[in-house]
């Protein structure tokens, strides 16, 4: 099996000084310059904003906060903010169950519990589609080493025409 791709400052010495120029260049090509604004969305929710604020400073500390990644950082912010929505209201569900079951004056509790244990399943479903899509997102952008180096070229080009290329090019023209 094939090993992940390094950065530039993470190639040992065998890479040569054209390979470490290369790959630099290729890694600064990637971004735009223009850094990650928020969307409204994100503002306007407390928890979506502070993981906002959390993901773009871990961003800039790899050189990573560009505008490339602007909308689906903040889906993942907001995506953060529904599974805590879920879970909290999750909780309230198990807790509505637990007073049920304390209450003798409840008639069908039995028929209310099991329709309860089903808003839980519920929850328990959108909570994972949420957590799927924030890991979807983590895998595209970059957000694991691997992903991150995909797109970086392994080898230096040597400068050289390819002989093909130059025969095509060529129209057959000799003066």
């Amino acid at each position: 099996m094939a090993r992940p791709s390094k950065a530039a400052d993470g190639l040992k010495s065998h890479a040569t000084k054209a390979e470490l120029k290369q790959r630099k260049e290729a890694e600064k090509a990637a971004l735009s310059g223009i850094k990650i604004r928020k969307s409204i969305e994100v503002e306007s929710d407390e928890i979506a904003n502070s993981e906002f604020d959390r993901v773009i400073e871990l961003l800039s500390a790899v050189g990573k906060n560009d505008a490339l990644y602007e909308s689906v950082i903040n889906d993942y912010c907001i995506y953060k903010s529904d599974i805590l929505r879920y879970t909290k209201m999750r909780k309230s569900i198990d807790n509505d169950i637990d007073m049920l079951m304390k209450d003798d004056e409840v008639d069908d509790k039995y028929k209310i519990k099991s329709s309860l244990y089903k808003q839980i399943i519920d929850c328990d479903k959108q909570i994972q589609a949420f957590q799927k899509k924030r890991f979807d997102i983590e895998k595209e952008n970059g957000f694991t080493i691997a992903s991150a180096l995909r797109s970086i070229p392994k080898k230096v080009e040597d400068g050289k025409t390819n002989p093909l290329i130059k025969a095509l090019m060529d129209d057959g023209n000799e003066d």
